[in-house]
C-alpha cells in the first residue's frame, strides 16, 4: 500500500492521500466493534442508571424538558436522542443497549480514520481493533447511557479539528465550533477536549491563520456552552455520592479507567507500552515525526482530562469517576495500536499480539455479560417473575427500607414499567412525570392498608435474605428474618395474607402472598 504525502494548498501541512484500494478499513472495524459489543447485550439485568434513561427518555418532549430543569440536565441531549430511539425500538434490555453498541462501532471507525490521519494504515487498523477489545469500551457498548456516544464525540471532534487545521476553511472551523457545543451538551466533560485540541493545533499547524482560527472557534464554542455549564453547577448534588480521592484512586486511574475489571489486560497494556518505548521505536525521519505527533496528541488526550478531574475533585468537589472519562478511550487505543505495531513489526506479529489482548480481555468480557453484571442489580429478573406469574388486579408492595445503593426501591419499576402495569400499586404517590423527577414518590403500606381487602394476591419486593433459599413454594412459608421484620410483611399478615412462593436473585427477593 502506498501513501502519497502532498502539501496542503492553504497551510502547507502535509495531507496524506490514502491508497483507494483500502477504503473500507473503518467500515469493517466498525462492524466488528459494534457486533462484538452487542453480543450478549440482552443478558445482564437493567440497573439504576439504565432505569433513569428509560424513565426520562420515554416521556414526551415537554415532560422531559420540565424534568431537566430539576435534575439530570447533563444528560438532556442524550435523553432527547434516546427519546427518538425509543419511538422506533422498544425499551427492552437488548434494544436499549443496541444504541450504545452502534455508537461503539461509529467510534471505532473514527479511531481508524484518526489513525490514518496521524499515522499508517497498520497503526490505524490495529488501534481500531484494540478499541473494540478495550474492556471500558465493551462495557460502554452494553450500557444504556451516554458513555459510548461520548467516545463518538471525542474521536470525531478530534478528526474534525485536524481536518480544519489542514484545510483551514471557514466552514470547517464553523463545523468544529458547532461540534464542540453539541459535544458539551452531550457530556460536560467533553469541554476538556479544548485543552487537548489546543495542543493538537500547536503540534500540527504552523504559526499563523490556522492557530488563530482555532482560538476563535474554541472561544465561540465556549461562549455558547457557558450558560449550560453554569446551569449544571446547580445540579452538582447528583454526584454527591462520589467519594473523595483516596489511596485507591491511583488504582482506579491505572486499571478501572480503561481496563475495567481486567487486571491481565491492564498489565499486558503496560508491558506493551514499556516494550515499545524501550525497544520498538527505532526509525527516524518523517515516520518518527508522525509517530511523535500521534504520541503527544494521544497522551495529552489521556492525561489532561484525567488531571483536570482529579484536581477539581481535590480543590472543589469530588467528581472523578473512571467511567466519566470514556471519551478518552480512543486515545488509549491509538497509543496501544502504535505500540503493538512497533513491537509486533510484521502482520503476523501484530496479529499474535492482538490475539493475546483478546485472550486477556475474555474473562472480563464474559463477566460484563453475566445476569447481574450491572453492579449486581437484578431489576430484570424481578420484572420477569411479575410478567410470568402475576395476574391482572394483583397488588404490589414495595419495602422501601431496603439498603440498596444507589437510590431507593422505586427505580426497579422504572426499568420495566410495562411488567408492573397490570398490578395495583397503591404505594405509589405522585408519578415521576408529575414530580418532574426520575422516580415516583412512595407511600408506606400502613397508610393504604385499607386497600388490602381488595387484593386477590400480593407481590412483595424486598431485599435478598441470605438465610433463605433462592426458591421456595409451599402452602405456607416462613417470612425469613429480613422480610419478617418489615411492615411490608407485617401489615398484610394482619389481614390474613401468608407467603406461598419466594424467588431470590442478586439484591432482591420477591414473594407471592395469598389470603
Amino acid at each position: 500500500m502506498s501513501i502519497t504525502i502532498r502539501p496542503s494548498p492553504v497551510t502547507g501541512d502535509s495531507v496524506r492521500s490514502v491508497d483507494p484500494a483500502r477504503p473500507f478499513d473503518a467500515v469493517w472495524v466498525a462492524v466488528f466493534a459494534a457486533a462484538f459489543s452487542a453480543a450478549g447485550a440482552a443478558r445482564p439485568s437493567l440497573w439504576f442508571d439504565e432505569a433513569a434513561t428509560i424513565s426520562a427518555s420515554t416521556r414526551t418532549v415537554p415532560e422531559l424538558t420540565r424534568m431537566l430543569g430539576h435534575i439530570d440536565a447533563v444528560h438532556g441531549l442524550y435523553y432527547l436522542l434516546m427519546h427518538g430511539w425509543f419511538a422506533i425500538f422498544p425499551a427492552t434490555e437488548f434494544w436499549s443497549r443496541l444504541s450504545s453498541s452502534l455508537a461503539v462501532g461509529l467510534a471505532a471507525a473514527g479511531v481508524v480514520v484518526l489513525g490514518r490521519l496521524l499515522s499508517t494504515r497498520s497503526v490505524a487498523v490495529t488501534a481500531g481493533v484494540v478499541f473494540a477489545l478495550l474492556p471500558r469500551v465493551t462495557w460502554a457498548g452494553i450500557e444504556a447511557r451516554s458513555y459510548a456516544l461520548t467516545m463518538v464525540a471525542g474521536v470525531w471532534l478530534t478528526v474534525l479539528c485536524i481536518e480544519a487545521v489542514r484545510r483551514n476553511r471557514l466552514w470547517w472551523w464553523a463545523a468544529y465550533s458547532a461540534g464542540l457545543v453539541l459535544g458539551t451538551l452531550l457530556n460536560v466533560f467533553l469541554v476538556l477536549l479544548v485543552a487537548v485540541h489546543a495542543l493538537t493545533v500547536v503540534v500540527l499547524a504552523p504559526p499563523g491563520s490556522p492557530r488563530w482560527r482555532w482560538v476563535c472557534s474554541a472561544t465561540v464554542a465556549g461562549a455558547a456552552a457557558a450558560p449550560f455549564l453554569l446551569f449544571t453547577q446547580t445540579q452538582l448534588f447528583q454526584v454527591g455520592w462520589i467519594s473523595p480521592l483516596s489511596g485507591g484512586t491511583l488504582a482506579e486511574v491505572l486499571q478501572e479507567q480503561y481496563f475495567g475489571g481486567s487486571l491481565p489486560f491492564a498489565v499486558f497494556a503496560a508491558v506493551m507500552l514499556a516494550a515499545a518505548l524501550l525497544f520498538g521505536f527505532r526509525t527516524a525521519g518523517p515516520a518518527a515525526e508522525r509517530r511523535g505527533q500521534l504520541m503527544v496528541i494521544a497522551a495529552a488526550w489521556v492525561l489532561v482530562p484525567t488531571a483536570v478531574l482529579l484536581a477539581y475533585s481535590v480543590v472543589r468537589h469530588p467528581i472523578y469517576y473512571p467511567r466519566y472519562l470514556c471519551f478518552t478511550a480512543p486515545a488509549m487505543a491509538l497509543l496501544l495500536g502504535l505500540c503493538i505495531v512497533a513491537v509486533g513489526r510484521s502482520r503476523a506479529g501484530i496479529c499474535v499480539v492482538l490475539m493475546l489482548f483478546a485472550v486477556a480481555a475474555t474473562p472480563n468480557y464474559l463477566i460484563q455479560r453475566g445476569p447481574y453484571a450491572k453492579e449486581g442489580m437484578d431489576y430484570s429478573q424481578i420484572a420477569d417473575v411479575i410478567t410470568r406469574y402475576a395476574a391482572p388486579g394483583d397488588c404490589l408492595v414495595l419495602d422501601n427500607t431496603t439498603a440498596w445503593k444507589p437510590g431507593p426501591i422505586r427505580p426497579l419499576l422504572a426499568a420495566r414499567p410495562n411488567a408492573y402495569a397490570k398490578l395495583h400499586d397503591y404505594g405509589r404517590a405522585r408519578t415521576g412525570v408529575e414530580r418532574n423527577m426520575l422516580w415516583s414518590s412512595h407511600i408506606p403500606i400502613w397508610r393504604w392498608s385499607d386497600k388490602l381487602w381488595d387484593c386477590p394476591a400480593i407481590w412483595t419486593i424486598t431485599e435478598r435474605d441470605p438465610a433463605m433459599p433462592d426458591h421456595q413454594r409451599a402452602p405456607m412459608l416462613l417470612a425469613g428474618p429480613r422480610l419478617g421484620r418489615t411492615l411490608a410483611y407485617q401489615v398484610p399478615s394482619r389481614f390474613g395474607f401468608h407467603l406461598v412462593e419466594r424467588w431470590q436473585f442478586s439484591f432482591a427477593q420477591i414473594t407471592k402472598s395469598l389470603r
